[in-house]
């Protein structure tokens, strides 16, 4: 079995080591990078998404997705942003609980 070639990021070891070690989806954020984004504007968006996944359960849930959106987005979100994606993305999820 051969290995696969190592292919540069250009990250330095430390920032490379941040993703693995602090990221919420190392394996997605490390896909931006190679794409091109911005390793901060990586780390936001890979943050949002991975918010996005599960509707929030708490108080504390809901502040650290309105704080990733923000940051996505550059604004809050109304209360009928919040409202659309309990309907479009957790519906079922509501449901199935």
């Amino acid at each position: 079995m051969t290995d696969s070639p190592i292919e540069p990021l250009d990250l330095l070891d430390s920032d490379y080591a941040d993703i693995l070690a602090n990221s919420r989806h190392p394996s997605f954020e490390l896909q931006l990078v190679k794409s091109g984004i911005d390793p901060a504007k990586a780390r936001t968006t890979t943050n949002f998404i991975a918010l996005m996944r599960q509707k929030p359960d708490t108080p504390e849930g809901w502040a650290a997705l309105t704080e990733a959106w923000e940051a996505g987005c550059g604004f809050d979100p109304e209360l009928e942003h919040l409202q659309l994606l309990v309907q479009l993305l957790w519906h079922n999820q509501t449901k199935e609980r």
